[in-house]
């Protein structure tokens, strides 16, 4: 394509992002000097710009940039070319057919979860379901899984109003900060008819090699066929398993005190 239709400063900002998809996730104002070949001051614009958007933090202690939530929104298909949906896939096969539920995948994007891929068993009640469905995510169970292991300025990035969806929905932010702090916890989140009445689910979260939760799974299934009971004591020691070899196959290796552990 001809240069004549390039913007050049679109494309200075798109190579500084480029930089963290290799072999760095985080780096100082130097750091990506040294790498870019720009001026401190030209690179200090936009990284500027970038952080102004979303698309990358600043560590105020470190003062070290990484990539944003924003970065998700480029596109939920990217995730399925960095290999977590065909590692998940067999993992959610295994849960469907071990529990007789409905096994997911998802990935979070601002205010929603966005289905990545699904193995159903079962009919859903009231919920139709499939790739690259939305649902708010303060109602469902890997959107909790996932809003857990955001930093506190990040969630404030991403809370929006927090409507029902049933009487059960949470809208309440202390109540939800408190229901995050259980998930931390206890490593699982669960979603009890918040987001369908007749609808139970626990999730779990998926960690990265830069130790980081980027996606979720979960088992879902109608309250018939899955009591709270059942929900805590057997599912979610399964699907936390499943999330743990997952998060493993991703290159994750946990530390000591991690929820993944």
């Amino acid at each position: 394509m001809s240069r004549t239709y390039t913007i050049e400063a679109l494309v200075r900002g798109l190579r500084v992002l480029s930089l963290f998809g290799t072999s760095e996730s985080e780096m100082t104002l130097q750091q990506i000097v040294t790498a870019s070949g720009l001026s401190k001051s030209t690179a200090f614009r936009i990284l500027s710009t970038l952080e102004h958007e979303g698309y990358l933090v600043r560590d105020e202690d470190t003062l070290r940039y990484r990539p944003g939530l924003a970065v998700l929104r480029l596109g939920f298909t990217a995730l399925s070319g960095l290999g977590i949906r065909e590692t998940a896939h067999p993992h959610l096969r295994r849960l469907s057919r071990e529990t007789g539920e409905t096994a997911s995948l998802s990935t979070l994007d601002g205010t929603e979860v966005i289905y990545l891929d699904r193995v159903r068993n079962r009919a859903i009640v009231g919920v139709v379901l499939g790739l690259g469905s939305r649902i708010p995510a303060h109602c469902a169970s890997m959107g909790k899984a996932m809003l857990a292991f955001l930093t506190d300025e990040e969630l404030e990035q991403v809370l929006g109003d927090l409507a029902p969806r049933t009487p059960h929905s949470i809208t309440d932010r202390t109540r939800l900060a408190e229901e995050l702090a259980r998930v931390r916890q206890r490593g699982f989140a669960i979603n009890d008819q918040e987001l369908e009445v007749g609808l139970r689910a626990v999730a779990a979260p998926i960690w990265n090699h830069q130790r980081r939760v980027i996606a979720a799974i979960n088992i879902t299934g109608s309250v018939s066929t899955i009591s709270r009971q059942r929900l805590v004591e057997d599912l979610a020691p399964t699907v936390m398993r499943s999330a743990h070899e997952i998060s493993e196959e991703l290159g994750f290796r946990p530390g000591l005190g991690d929820a993944a552990s």
